[in-house]
């Protein structure tokens, strides 16, 4: 017995280094998040603006006009700004254009370009006149979005996050901003040796992630997450905050709603230390290895699993491939050993996870975590 303690621990000691040297490789990066978040909040504007024409006095002069020249640009009467992606995507919901057209042709030749722009002003001329919220960072327009949307200070909610997770003991272990979108997982320290029925011990480090975007590229977002040390696959479970950025309609004057703004982050500030709380409280981690070892208890057909994930589970059809063929390499230097189980499966694919861009790797670490609904666990 003293002998299993010993290795025990030695080996709790190694999967600790390997964690802590991946936490200061984060850590120029995480730095970098933090600041961009801050710069780009100093440069960004909002607009409200109106999009589309007054189709019942008959007036087909719309005030924001499109351009097609190195760029799709958005005329407005501050100026020309050159439009993202993911305003590209909004315009087009917002225009009755098939979104996957449009933003191939925003991104394409001259000609192409010119065409997105002919197609937007063309739509504009006969879509009814709405008020919409522009969000732009420098002259470039990042999100086109509802009137009502409700805007909230990212950097005093992330803040709020990064410390009460350091109230609770956890560190910053990654950190990603993308244009639209910004990320940020926190872990506890010190290990959890989880005993599995058919899958071994597994080391895990559970935390929690923060996510948002102020550019409509999704909610306000919570979740429990999970690293394994023995492979640093990360993985999160469903969300305990998804709060939708709508409220009251903004008036023409947006500094009129600046109290709002206050109001509506300082309420978001604090549901977000009550949330991260509770994702660090005992009763939650105690969740999260019943969870594991439920997982480990299901044995799965991992070829069924794969068709069915890459038909209707997110996955792409070369990802499930790749999948296939870390549970055949079966190396626990993947987080993959032991039986054909659930829980095998869901490391299998936040291994592959780990090649993958930052953003399409957290979109799995979702998937996989999305397996662990199947798991039953008495409360």
């Amino acid at each position: 017995m003293a002998q299993t303690t010993e290795l025990q621990q030695g080996l709790n000691e190694v999967v600790m280094n390997k964690v802590h040297r991946m936490i200061d490789g984060k850590a120029v990066g995480v730095r970098a998040t933090m600041e961009r978040l801050v710069n780009e909040g100093k440069i960004a504007q909002d607009y409200i603006a109106p999009i589309g024409v007054n189709l019942k006095m008959n007036d087909h002069s719309p005030v924001i006009t499109f351009s097609g020249e190195d760029s799709l640009q958005m005329n407005m009467p501050d100026g020309k700004f050159s439009i993202h992606d993911n305003a590209i995507g909004q315009l087009a919901d917002r225009m009755g254009i098939p979104s996957r057209y449009l933003r191939g042709l925003a991104s394409g030749e001259p000609w192409a370009k010119h065409l997105a722009a002919t197609l937007l002003n063309e739509h504009s001329g006969w879509t009814q006149r709405s008020r919409v919220l522009v969000r732009t960072v420098g002259r470039q327009v990042r999100g086109v979005l509802s009137d009502s949307y409700r805007r909230l200070n990212s950097v005093e909610i992330l803040t709020a996050f990064v410390q009460e997770a350091a109230e609770q003991g956890a560190v910053i272990s990654d950190a990603y901003m993308n244009d639209t979108k910004i990320w940020a997982e926190t872990i506890l320290p010190t290990p959890i040796t989880v005993p599995t029925a058919k899958n071994g011990d597994v080391i895990i480090f559970a935390g929690a992630r923060f996510s948002t975007s102020d550019y409509g590229d999704g909610a306000v977002d919570m979740r429990a997450f999970l690293l394994n040390g023995a492979c640093l696959n990360g993985m999160v479970r469903e969300s305990v905050m998804k709060q939708v950025h709508l409220g009251s309609k903004l008036p023409d004057n947006l500094q009129l709603s600046q109290q709002t703004y206050e109001l509506d982050t300082k309420t978001t500030v604090s549901a977000v230390r009550d949330l991260t709380k509770g994702l660090f409280s005992k009763d939650n981690l105690m969740q999260k290895a019943y969870e594991i070892q439920g997982a480990s208890e299901i044995e799965v057909d991992f070829e069924h699993e794969l068709k069915r994930l890459t038909r209707d589970g997110g996955l792409l059809k070369q990802e499930g491939k790749e999948v296939e063929k870390i549970l055949m390499r079966n190396d626990p230097e993947d987080g993959v050993q032991g039986g054909a189980t659930l829980w095998k499966l869901t490391q299998a694919i936040t291994a592959h996870a780990r090649e993958l861009t930052p953003e399409r790797s957290r979109e799995l670490h979702e998937i996989s975590g999305q397996l662990l609904n199947r798991v039953k666990v008495n409360a």
